[in-house]
């Protein structure tokens, strides 16, 4: 295992091996309408290669510090994702993603990874700011952004394309 790491005594952080890639593909064809409603990405990963090309990058990128893709290990098994989607080294920030299969949330599990990549990026990785940004609407995205300590920056109107819908985005940046 190249990095894994424990959070507490249900969660860990761990590159996209093959088994986390195996588990996180099967919540992800299983809930391809509900993943949909906030993330463009679910519509392109029609198979288990599709999400392990992913992964295959994500470790190559996280070799040459170029950005931090996990799976999120819920009492040993994968049930969604978290990282820096992309690390600026020259300006010392980097953004935040995540997603969560449905069954598993509610249960606090984002917050908490969440809160831990804070802390992870400042401390580890020498950051001094992170972002992040969920569509405008994305109530439960709000709040695992706002339980973390971010503070909403501004909304960016038009910034993106959501399966045929233009959605703004909301944008917060949490400091070190």
């Amino acid at each position: 295992m190249l990095f894994k790491v424990r959070m507490d005594d249900e969660l860990e952080l761990a590159l996209l091996v093959p088994k986390y890639v195996q588990q996180n593909y099967a919540i992800i064809a299983a809930e391809q309408d509900y993943l949909n409603q906030w993330l463009n990405w679910p519509k392109d990963t029609k198979s288990y290669d599709d999400l392990n090309k992913f992964a295959v990058q994500s470790i190559k990128e996280f070799a040459e510090g170029k950005s931090m893709t996990c799976a999120i290990i819920y009492k040993g098994a994968a049930v969604g994702a978290g990282g820096f989607n992309s690390i600026t080294p020259s300006l010392k920030k980097a953004p935040i993603g995540y997603w969560l299969g449905s069954q598993f949330q509610g249960k606090g599990i984002m917050t908490r990874v969440v809160k831990f990549l804070i802390q992870y990026g400042f401390d580890e990785l020498g950051l001094e700011k992170i972002e992040t940004a969920h569509a405008l609407g994305n109530e439960p995205s709000q709040k695992i952004i706002k339980a973390a300590g971010f503070i909403q920056e501004g909304i960016i109107k038009n910034a993106e394309n959501l399966h045929g819908k233009i959605v703004d985005h909301v944008v917060y940046g949490i400091c070190k």
